[in-house]
């Protein structure tokens, strides 16, 4: 009994250690699959991560392998020649490869299932292209510009404003000037035409004039109606004494009374003709130089209007920012200067004809045209006396009004009122002699800047060479514009002005505009800048010392041949600016427009020069004169030296770059500007930005297998999977994307 009741108590308590046993194995193996569950999500959170740094390290190993040229060379960055697909699965395979030693632990045996990278977001679109530029010129650009151009100019600035409102002024009231006094001539010619028509009636009314009529004997002729008036009275004394005779007497006077009465009847057809001719024509003439008056009001009103609009331009603004902006280095505005030619603005109120005067000229219409009416009574008058009582009053008196009207509208003399006007105006215009030949001066010396400038264009044609590769960067261009859908535009290069006023008013403009262009930029700095900088900062300009020649004479000899020395590598900026396709026509155009800027500043110093002239017109003729004199001689000390001193008021040297980078404001559409830039770097580099890449997106698919149970991970997979991670048996696909830009 005793062992049974061990054996008993014995298998009770291998039942009791079973039970625990399985109770503690399964305890252990969930706590086993908890764990491997969660060895296997801490691997695969760190595969995630892992995955991540070699994706961006890959695609960061793809894009260090720029183009060094376009680096070196142009500062940009674009993908090389060299595969990135390659490049990408070399770096990821290497960084997945196994360590040397044999029994190291793998933590994480990632593998690499596929990679694939896209090149986007080409160099030779203008976005990408401009980003760039910025990113290179952001900080050298606006610093380089201000120091070295802008303090230049600041100190000018109020005088430049000055020089171009008077100059703006000047030739407006010019051209206002002349038409109005050719009015007024047109107006005292017509009024002189209507007085000249009546010089012939002398001849057939009384010649010479008096005051009285001596009586005359029938048959002495008749030639004019004084000669008839003379005769009346002898012809009504014979025709008394005839008509006294017998019926059947003879008549004595019969052919002196018939011949009488003939030569009066032809006498009175002759001035009744003249005289409706005069007054049909002197109605016509006077009605003309009412016109002409008119014109010339209507001139005067304008060149009062051209005078108080002219403080309001909008062009001003830029002028007085600059001067307003602090710049380091530069001094303040030459405010004397300002003043100066200011008050020469100020004298063209005396270009202005007063309404008094005017009138005056009025007042001799209503009377010229009064005393023709009166003459036309008159004569009327006469005609219808004429073989009539009171024939001698009537003579006298068209005889009188006729002399009295020649000598104030007709003839030369101390009474003719046309002649005392006319001289009046001349008085006024005393200053336009002096002035036409200073503009005769002034056009002749311009003609020896065009001829300078056109030899430049013509050459001597020996640069074939030169026109093929502009022929080819014209290739390189229009690709860019198409691949950037712009339209292609023209070139950007002005025509040369013929006429002094017209090439002075031109430099202005120009100036106006340099002006305005700075005071945007101090405003705040635009994507032009840093492509102007950059344009000459890495494309290479023309050597204008190589003119030196051609500046001097105007000969294209002098200078020897120029073709080899009009490649496209020689003028780079120069076509960036204007974009001509020809060897010569780019620094033509840049030649002419220094030229301008030149005759700019000059003309501002003409002014200061010839201050004291006193007519406004004639100060102004005499300015350009001045200024395209000195700019001739700025050219050709600027193609001698390369530099020229920037005025006379600012003794500081300007450099033939620095002309190219403040004309780089003024011409262009940026686009065309970085078609041009990019078409050069595609010609110099054999490089085409169009198909090189600066953004690279890639996509990796990394592998890792599971330790421990794939089936409970994948059903866990809201938990560990996130985007296009994934369980595929058993492994864990995780897929990475990185992108690059340069």
């Amino acid at each position: 009994m005793k062992r049974k009741a061990l054996d008993s108590g014995r298998s009770a308590g291998t039942g009791e250690d079973g039970a625990v046993s399985i109770f503690l194995i399964i305890a252990l193996s969930v706590v086993f699959m908890f764990v491997a569950v969660f060895i296997d999500y801490a691997r695969i959170a760190a595969m995630k991560v892992q995955s991540e740094r070699l994706t961006h390290a890959a695609v960061r190993s793809v894009m260090s392998a720029y183009d060094q040229q376009l680096q070196q060379e142009y500062g940009l960055y674009a993908f090389g020649e060299t595969s990135g697909d390659l490049i990408m699965g070399k770096t990821l395979n290497e960084s997945l490869k196994p360590g040397e030693r044999g029994d190291a632990f793998k933590l994480l045996p990632l593998h690499l299932d596929s990679s694939g990278l896209e090149l986007q977001r080409p160099l030779g679109t203008y976005e990408i292209f401009n980003r760039q530029i910025s990113e290179e010129m952001k900080y050298k650009a606006p610093i380089d510009f201000t120091l070295e151009l802008i303090s230049k100019f600041k100190p000018l600035s109020q005088s430049m404003k000055e020089t171009s409102n008077t100059v703006d002024v000047l030739k407006k009231l010019r051209k206002l000037y002349d038409q109005r006094e050719k009015a007024l001539d047109d107006m005292l010619e017509k009024q002189r035409e209507a007085g000249k028509l009546a010089l012939p009636f002398p001849k057939v009314i009384m010649q010479p004039p008096g005051s009285g009529i001596e009586d005359e004997s029938l048959g002495g002729g008749i030639e004019t109606a004084a000669d008839a008036a003379a005769q009346y009275n002898d012809y009504l004394d014979k025709s008394l004494e005839d008509a006294s005779r017998a019926e059947d007497e003879e008549k004595q006077y019969t052919g002196l009374i018939n011949d009488y009465l003939d030569s009066v009847s032809s006498l009175r057809s002759v001035i009744s003709g003249q005289a409706d001719s005069l007054r049909r024509k002197q109605e016509k003439l006077l009605q003309e130089a009412e016109e002409h008056l008119e014109k010339a009001r209507t001139l005067n009103e304008d060149m009062k209007k051209v005078i108080q609009e002219v403080e309001t331009r909008s062009t001003n603004g830029g002028y007085d920012q600059v001067t307003s902006h602090p710049v380091p280095g530069s001094d303040n505005s030459s405010l004397g200067d300002a003043e100066m030619i200011q008050s020469i603005r100020k004298q063209a109120e005396k270009l202005i004809h007063s309404d008094t005067f005017m009138n005056g000229f009025q007042v001799e219409i209503s009377r010229q045209t009064s005393s023709s009416s009166s003459i036309h009574h008159q004569l009327s008058a006469l005609v219808s006396s004429m073989g009539g009582a009171g024939m001698e009053s009537t003579v006298l008196s068209a005889s009188q009004g006729i002399e009295d009207y020649i000598s104030k509208y007709g003839a030369a003399g101390a009474g003719n009122i046309l002649d005392r006007q006319q001289a009046a105006l001349e008085q006024f215009r005393t200053s336009d002699h002096e002035r036409k030949e200073t503009e005769k001066k002034a056009q002749i010396k311009l003609k020896e800047a065009a001829k300078v400038m056109e030899s430049i264009r013509s050459g001597d044609k020996n640069y074939s060479q030169a026109l093929q590769q502009f022929k080819e960067l014209q290739g390189y261009y229009e690709e860019s514009l198409s691949f950037n859908a712009a339209d292609s535009g023209s070139p950007s290069g002005k025509e040369w002005d013929s006429d002094p006023y017209d090439s002075g008013k031109s430099s202005m403009d120009s100036m106006d505009g340099i002006f305005g262009s700075m005071s945007s930029l101090l405003g705040g700095v635009r994507d032009e800048l840093f492509q102007n900088e950059y344009a000459v900062h890495y494309f290479q300009h023309f050597d204008i010392t190589r003119l030196s020649g051609l500046a001097g004479n105007g000969n294209s000899s002098a200078s020897g041949s120029l073709g080899d020395q009009l490649q496209v590598k020689d003028q780079e900026v120069e076509y960036i600016l204007y974009g001509f396709h020809n060897p010569t026509a780019n620094i033509a155009a840049a030649y002419g427009e220094i030229f301008a800027s030149r005759l700019a500043i000059r003309t501002m110093e003409g002014f200061v020069v010839n201050s004291k002239m006193g007519n406004p017109l004639l100060i102004l003729a005499s300015a350009i004169l001045y200024g395209i004199e000195k700019a001739i001689e700025d050219m050709i000390t600027l193609c001698e030296k390369g530099s020229i001193e920037f005025s006379k008021y600012v003794p500081v040297t300007i450099t033939y770059r620095d002309h190219l980078r403040i004309f780089l404001l003024l011409h262009g559409s940026k686009e065309k500007k970085m078609s041009r830039m990019l078409a050069l770097i595609e010609f110099n580099t054999g490089i085409n930005p169009a198909e090189r890449g600066t953004y690279a997106s890639s996509q990796v698919v990394f592998a890792m297998n599971l330790w421990f149970l794939p089936g409970v991970t994948k059903s866990l997979g809201s938990v560990f999977q996130s985007g296009s991670d994934e369980v595929q048996g058993s492994k864990y696909i995780v897929t990475r994307k990185a992108d690059f830009s340069y």
